[in-house]
């Protein structure tokens, strides 16, 4: 749409100032998507961005998808991030306590039976049961071999345990995970959560952050010591079971 001349500016207000041409025009296309055909963006010299200017009677609504577009685009950013660095420093990450947990505790029985292994490995070669090499100090490599196999079955012993207080911790979290959505089945229907928020002018993908943010009242009414994590995984699975995958 072209400029409005200086009669119409009083009936047009601006919703949003983008830096960038690209993203200025991907958040026009929404709004005209969404039926505000008469949206149009100016270029400001003065500030250097693309000002997108909509009717003073869909503002409200276009600011709810402006912000939710920036949402959306602040979210890819991060997990284009969160890729590359997993990318870097993939043994550092992981999708979820429970692989950290099974990955931990992989870890300490490795340890543990290398370091078994290697001491009843170094017992037999001492009582020359495995002549594999002679070595000028015996005692040194003694020491230093016990050491070593020493510190493989500790580093197993703490992973183990660990590996325990991850596996209390998931079981703890499934506990409330399964407590708080029979809560929510209890209390928060399909139709609560629609008649939680006025329907009529958003747009469908709007509709998604408007019952999610009812399911998270709910459970933080009821629940005051749960993780964001966890309130997101809660909120998903109840999310999923009345409306299906998003």
């Amino acid at each position: 749409m072209s400029k409005t001349s200086k009669s119409d500016a009083s009936s047009y207000e601006a919703v949003s100032y983008e830096a960038d041409t690209d993203t200025a025009h991907e958040l026009l296309t929404v709004l005209k998507d969404c039926g505000m055909e008469d949206a149009y963006s100016q270029y400001d010299s003065i500030s250097g961005s693309h000002v997108i200017y909509v009717c003073h009677t869909d503002y409200a609504r276009a600011n709810d998808i402006a912000v939710t577009f920036h949402n959306d685009l602040e979210d890819a950013g991060e997990e284009n991030g969160e890729e590359a660095a997993a990318e870097v420093q993939p043994a550092l990450l992981y999708s979820n306590s429970d692989e950290k947990y099974k990955d931990n505790l992989s870890s300490a029985y490795t340890f543990l039976i290398i370091g078994v292994a290697g001491l009843i490995a170094l017992v037999l070669y001492d009582f020359g049961l495995i002549p594999v090499f002679n070595t000028a100090s015996k005692i040194l490599f003694n020491v230093v071999a016990a050491a070593l196999f020493t510190g493989f079955i500790i580093a197993g012993i703490m992973s183990l345990r660990y590996s325990r207080k991850l596996k209390l911790a998931i079981d703890v979290d499934s506990a409330m995970l399964d407590k708080a959505v029979s809560y929510l089945e209890a209390n928060l229907s399909k139709e609560a959560i629609e008649n939680s928020y006025d329907s009529s002018d958003i747009p469908d993908e709007m509709k998604y952050y408007r019952r999610t943010d009812a399911i998270k009242q709910c459970i933080s009414s009821e629940f005051d010591d749960v993780s964001e994590e966890l309130m997101n995984e809660i909120c998903d699975r109840y999310y999923n079971s009345l409306f299906g995958q998003n």
